[in-house]
Order: structure tokens, then sequence, then C-alpha cells
């Protein structure tokens, strides 16, 4: 016995809404409602074996057979978010990765370099893959075709995050702050130190300064400290942020360790070998 619901509705032409039916078995109602009712967006296969009490090919068919219909969506192996039944303005939806994000992911988590550095408007590149910060360690995948990434960190360098809402739910991005500290700490998940020269003048007015200086100071890093006073000089940006980064910095760090090794100058005051060219950097900070 077939149960015939409604379950999306698309938006067609002059002003009219065409409401797309589907039929679905009782299994597959029963499964529906059952992760509605729980309000459960991310299911595996061992929970729908126990909402079902059927084996666990019985349960891949009925996924399969959901997953055909547009109510589920494949995470990535064994996997699976839960469509709602009526989404979004018009009924139309689609899923965000940020929302999977924050219901995939249980331990602390933001996203990060060059797609933080895109969510707030500090760089024009798109970034093929999504860069997520995690304290471990996760294998990649791909959500709807793009890929997700995730960078190691230690756990004392997860902070600096903020959530952002969305339609359904939220996530977390690292702020402007700690987006920039992070792309010169591993500047290869960022597009290069140059990005981050792009981003400083760019973002200067929304860029919280005493914010900037606490963070490195947690971050603890030195060759971070280096590197943003070498780029703030260089940009000629926030002189008293500088003076409050150039302590003493003893022996040399590369200016970009994700660019190659070549040895184009030095910059005493900072304790860097530059292995990008400045003029590149001005060019790329709009000077």
């Amino acid at each position: 016995m077939e149960t015939f619901i409604s379950c999306v509705t698309i938006i067609p032409c002059e002003g009219m809404t065409v409401t797309k039916r589907v039929f679905l078995g009782p299994h597959e109602t029963k499964l529906l409602f059952s992760l509605e009712s729980r309000e459960a967006d991310l299911f595996d296969l061992r929970a729908v074996q126990g909402i079902l009490g059927v084996g666990e090919n019985a349960a891949a068919k009925v996924v399969h057979r959901l997953k055909g219909k547009g109510r589920v969506i494949r995470v990535r192996k064994g996997e699976y978010l839960l469509v709602p039944a009526r989404a979004g303005e018009g009924g139309s939806w689609s899923e965000n990765v940020f929302r999977v994000l924050g219901v995939l992911l249980r331990e602390d988590y933001y996203v990060g370099f060059w797609t933080a550095l895109n969510y707030w408007g500090m760089t024009e590149q798109i970034p093929r893959a999504v860069h997520v910060v995690i304290p471990g360690r996760r294998r990649a995948f791909r959500f709807q075709g793009q890929p997700v990434r995730f960078v190691t960190l230690k756990r004392a360098f997860i902070f600096g995050r903020v959530a952002q809402p969305l339609e359904r739910g939220s996530f977390y991005v690292s702020d402007r702050e700690k987006t920039l500290l992070d792309g010169l700490l591993f500047p290869e998940y960022s597009g290069g130190v140059s990005e981050v020269a792009k981003a400083l003048p760019s973002a200067r007015r929304e860029i919280r300064w005493t914010r900037l200086l606490a963070y490195e100071r947690r971050l603890g890093v030195d060759a971070v400290g280096r590197r943003l006073g070498y780029l703030l000089e260089l940009l000629d940006l926030e002189p008293s942020v500088r003076r409050r980064l150039g302590r003493d910095h003893p022996g040399f760090r590369w200016l970009d360790p994700s660019a190659p090794k070549l040895r184009l100058g030095y910059s005493q005051r900072w304790g860097l070998i530059l292995n990008v060219e400045p003029s590149d950097l001005r060019e790329g900070g709009g000077i």
C-alpha cells in the first residue's frame, strides 16, 4: 500500500505555484515522520534499521528510494540528511554545505582559511573546497559535488569563532581577526600570504585591531607576528599595531612557507626571508 503526500513545491511561471507530489510507501512514510518528529536532521542506516525494524539491506533500499524522490541527501558514506517536507519560501529548497557541517560535526570546529576569507568578503577568489578547522582528524568528503577538507589545529588554537545563522540552523566560522591570523599561520590553506595582503587594506575598517593583537599573543607563534608586522609595514597600515608587534625576532623565518623557497631578499626588522616579491604584495594590497 502506498501513501500519497505532497512533499515539495516548485515555482514555475506566471505567478502560479505547481505542487510536485510523490508516492511514498509505508516504510518511507514511517521513516520520514519519525525523523521529522524527532527533529533528526542527520541519520545513518543503523537509525533507519531501529525505526523500521528491518535489516541493513532493506534499510538501504528505503533510503535509496527516498534519495531518488528528493527527500534525502547523502552527506557521505552511510550518513544522510533529511530534506524537510515543505522547505523554503515558496517551497523550493536546497541544502547549504555550512548547514551540513553544523549538524555533522560534534566537536569544536569552524569554517576557516580561504573559505572564511571569502565568507567575510575579504577576497574575490572563490575557493574550490570548503576548509574546516577541527582539533582531530577526519577524512575529506564531497557534498553535492563540493569538496570539504579538514585542517587539523591544536585544540588551544580553536578559538575566535562566531556562530552565523542560516535559514535552518547555524554554523561556526572564524571571525575576521582569526581568519587573517590563520592565513599567516598556514598560508597554504588561504591562497598564500598574498591573499592576506589583499585582505588587510580592504577590511581595515572592519578589523578589530585590539582583538587581532590579543589573538596573535594567544596563538604564541612567533612567525605569525613577524608576517603580520611585515605586511602592515609594507602596506603602510596601523603604525600603532606595528609598534606592538616589533619585538625582538631572533633568526629568520620564511615569509610564505607555502611559496617556492626563493631567497629574494631579507627583512632584518621582522626576521623574514622574502620569497614573495614585495611589489606583488603591494599590488595585491591595492598600493
